[in-house]
């Protein structure tokens, strides 16, 4: 579900009608903000929010796997929860960041799309910031958080791939997570020191700037 509705950011409709066919509708049109906006919102409650993943936390105590008696050797038994859930939010991140998609809703936005990049990016990162920011940042949020930095500086400081109004949206992510942090409560030590590592990111990024 939460890979097709990253499909609507910088998305756009085709209609490849030929022209005989008399279509009303233009043959691009993109993605309106309206539910560019909606499909964040719900990437934010069912993929990003720190109790996305709450409801499958009764099961995690019983994700062994089948015993044979030969097959486990060499690995360790217990299921890597933070692995997985966190395969399932880059692999939408990762999308929503990949250069032909931040290309696309900034060429869009020379014939319609009004959602900018740098909307977007303000988006994700009040979804993965603002729930806990003055509270304690749990596992999930911590990984997601922490990937989402290196996501944005890898595009501040690349030479190849990202676009000028790409690269400068995610100079400006950077900065507004720093300014965020500076004001953040972290009530206890692994929520401090996740934080002091993405100010450490943060300026490392921007000190190659």
């Amino acid at each position: 579900m939460c890979n097709a509705v990253s499909r609507y950011i910088g998305g756009v409709y085709i209609d490849r009608c030929f022209p005989e066919q008399n279509s009303t509708n233009k043959p691009l049109t993109p993605v309106s903000a309206a539910n560019q906006k909606k499909a964040i919102e719900l990437l934010s409650k069912y993929l990003f929010a720190p109790n996305a993943f709450d409801a499958d936390a009764q099961i995690f105590p019983y994700l062994q796997a089948q015993r044979r008696g030969y097959n486990f050797f060499g690995n360790t038994e217990d299921f890597k929860i933070e692995n997985s859930v966190l395969a399932l939010q880059m692999n939408v991140v990762a999308y929503i960041l990949y250069p032909v998609t931040t290309a696309r809703i900034n060429n869009t936005s020379l014939y319609g799309n009004t959602y900018s990049i740098a909307d977007v990016m303000n988006d994700l990162t009040k979804a993965m910031f603002d729930a806990d920011k003055n509270g304690s940042v749990n596992l999930y949020r911590q990984n997601l958080q922490t990937e989402y930095v290196k996501g944005a500086a890898n595009i501040a400081n690349s030479t190849v791939g990202y676009d000028n109004a790409t690269k400068a949206a995610a100079i400006n992510t950077l900065k507004k997570i720093k300014t965020l942090l500076a004001t953040a409560v972290s009530p206890n030590e692994q929520t401090k020191a996740h934080r002091i590592q993405l100010n450490f990111l943060i300026d490392k990024a921007l000190a190659i700037k």
